[in-house]
């Protein structure tokens, strides 16, 4: 089937609109969108209905006839800007450099030049004494780039605990601890999922609260400065699972406590003060969440202007718990750079609905969510019910949406993953009140992002991995190349020999860990959920046993833990770029973080490892399997 099944007159609207009427799905086959999925698309993107052809043939003349003089963002690679094309007379033009300085600009036959090898950073164009305005993304072409040749250990760190002081959740004081194990390994890379902020009750780390802020759960306690904290080991939750609103609560009320203190303690609080003048941004983030405490996070229905009366002693605590995560993440970062280790944290793609992000500028997101079409493993598509930016309104702001968030991320992170990497150049959405499989791609401005991409890495010194499994369009795999960022590889389903610009993992917080795979305890999950029905199941079951008897003679291998290892060995033997193994692959895990699409039926993102921090500190057999792991990697 192709888009010749569409009516001409909406097949041309969505081509000026930026929509793909058509794309090929995981198996291979092309797909057309079907037109009442493509009239629901464009309505969200637009912001206009169209009941006829005669208002989409309306709407196609508004919107190719509405050329802006200038487009709203150029890019100058490497500080070199292509002649750009004018949509109209123009008299005379400026760059105005981030720092201040004004370049002129050649103006001639519609066309504007720069001679200047512009700086990196982020510029504007201004045309006529500002009658018409672009911002100027000057990039690097490559981002910063990534080790090579180095080694990983990922865990989330709500999965880390300990044997004493343990309160429910592993926090920053834990994740440094895995990487004082790491070091002695000669482990470079240290990973973690998302730190980002959440609401009490939403604890997955793929739909914060904001991707610009921290989650103040994950404070170590034990380091903040001047307090002790008292921690009754006795009164422990289950050690097995976090318990989100027990654990929560009680953290929340401590640091409750301790904002208090630092209202009494001026020095404390000039601390907090100068944070602030530096990240002005959480003072109204801080003013949110506190509104959020007390109406409830759906913003929608809060009175106008209810943040302006936000309770101050809530306020303050917002203040105070994201100059202590900023604090305590900025020190474990740098303390693992100074030892020539990188800390690994992962971008989401989103932001959850009701989040600061999104109350920050509403006008931004589409009244549909991201997502992402039928697939090998979810036949009926996924709507993870995050909104969707608009490209328009995004560039019309210079993406700043995008840009807060990544340099979010870079200001800890010494390797940065950004989730769902095809979000760059195409977003499936799923307007609002239809099914997963009813949606559209809506195209991406990609140069522009992966300028964002670069700049940003180049000036936190950090480099990128692109998290590009699945369906995955050329124009992201020539991107990753093109600009030095790398992709991923999973050893998991069999081996396929990576690039040396693929980070290879044998799991994910997508997949069951090692064992549980081994056994197939992922399929019977998907089964009981309804995932799969009996038939799809029993042919997954006979691939696996394929797949893993192919392991087994490839390796000369017996069962899951002989079989691990040599995986682990061949990670790390090859020309990949980062070898990188879970925590719950070493500790032989058969329960699961996540299983994707399940966040009502699931208890997703609880699962805390089955062994102490102490306990594997003082194991000789598990520091030596690291070591070993180590020992792998060509010199």
């Amino acid at each position: 089937m192709t888009d010749d099944s569409l009516d001409p007159p909406l097949r041309a609207l969505a081509d000026v609109a930026g929509v793909a009427t058509s794309w090929v799905d995981a198996w291979g086959d092309p797909q057309t969108v079907a037109l009442e999925d493509l009239v629901a698309v464009l309505e969200a993107l637009t912001g206009r209905s169209i009941p006829s052809t005669s208002a989409a043939e309306d709407l196609t003349r508004e919107l190719a006839s509405d050329r802006p003089v200038i487009e709203p963002v150029l890019v100058a690679w490497d500080g070199h800007l292509d002649p750009v094309a004018l949509g109209g007379d123009v008299a005379e033009g400026v760059v105005e450099l981030e720092d201040g300085v004004t370049i002129d600009a050649r103006i001639g036959d519609r066309t504007l030049s720069v001679a200047a090898t512009l700086p990196i950073g982020y510029h504007e164009v201004v045309l006529d004494g500002g009658d018409s305005r672009a911002h100027l993304f000057s990039a690097p072409r490559h981002a910063h780039p990534v080790p090579r040749g180095v080694l990983g250990l990922i865990s989330p760190t709500y999965s880390l605990r300990r044997a004493a002081r343990d309160t429910g959740i592993g926090s920053v004081g834990d994740l440094r601890v895995l990487a004082d194990i790491c070091a002695a390994a000669d482990i470079a890379v240290v990973g973690t999922l998302p730190l980002l902020a959440a609401f009490p009750d939403q604890p997955s780390p793929y739909a914060p609260a904001s991707r610009r802020a921290w989650n103040e759960v994950f404070v170590d306690l034990d380091a903040i400065p001047d307090w002790r904290v008292p921690i009754d080991d006795d009164a422990l939750p289950d050690p097995a699972w976090v318990d989100y609103d027990r654990t929560g609560t009680a953290i929340r009320s401590t640091l409750a406590s301790y904002a208090e203190h630092v209202g009494r303690t001026p020095l404390l609080r000039m601390e907090v003060d100068a944070f602030l003048e530096q990240e002005p941004e959480m003072r109204a983030y801080a003013r949110f969440m506190a509104t959020a405490d007390d109406l409830g996070r759906n913003w929608r229905g809060w009175p106008k202007g209810a943040e302006a009366l936000a309770d101050p002693s809530r306020v303050a605590y917002h203040e105070t718990v994201q100059w202590l995560m900023d604090r305590q993440l900025g020190d474990l970062s740098r303390a693992l750079l100074d030892r020539g280790q990188y800390l690994y944290v992962d971008l989401p793609i989103g932001c959850h609905p009701d989040g600061y992000d999104i109350w920050d500028r509403p006008d931004l997101f589409a009244p549909a969510s991201l997502g992402a079409p039928p697939d090998t493993l979810f036949v009926g598509g996924q709507d993870w019910g995050l909104p969707s930016p608009i490209p328009s309104v995004s560039r019309a702001e210079g993406h700043a949406n995008f840009r807060k968030a990544i340099r979010k991320q870079l200001s800890i992170a010494g390797l940065l993953r950004i989730d769902h990497v095809m979000g760059i150049h195409r977003a499936w959405w799923v307007p609002h009140g239809r099914g997963a499989t009813q949606g559209a791609y809506v195209m991406q401005p990609t140069d522009e992002m992966f300028a964002i991409i670069c700049i940003e890495s180049v000036r936190a010194g950090a480099g990128v991995v692109g998290e590009n499994l699945g369906t995955v369009p050329p124009e992201i795999r020539e991107g990753l190349d093109e600009h030095g960022l790398i992709g991923m590889a999973m050893a998991q389903d069999g081996v396929t020999e990576p690039k040396p610009t693929d980070l290879v993992a044998l799991s994910s917080h997508d997949t069951p860990a090692f064992p549980a795979w081994w056994k197939g305890n992922d399929i019977e999950d998907l089964l009981e959920l309804g995932v799969f029905d009996d038939t799809r199941a029993s042919l997954e079951r006979e691939e696996r046993r394929r797949t893993v008897e192919e392991l087994k003679r490839r390796f000369g291998t017996g069962d899951a833990i002989t079989t691990r290892d040599a995986l682990m060995a061949w990670m790390a033997s090859t020309d990949a770029a980062v070898a990188l193994i879970n925590l719950d692959d070493m500790l032989m895990e058969e329960r699961r973080q996540n299983v994707p699409g399940t966040d009502q039926e699931r208890p997703n993102w609880r699962l805390r490892h089955s062994r102490s921090l102490e306990d594997l500190i003082s194991d000789d057999a598990f520091l030596s399997t690291l070591r070993w792991f180590a020992a792998q990697r060509p010199t």
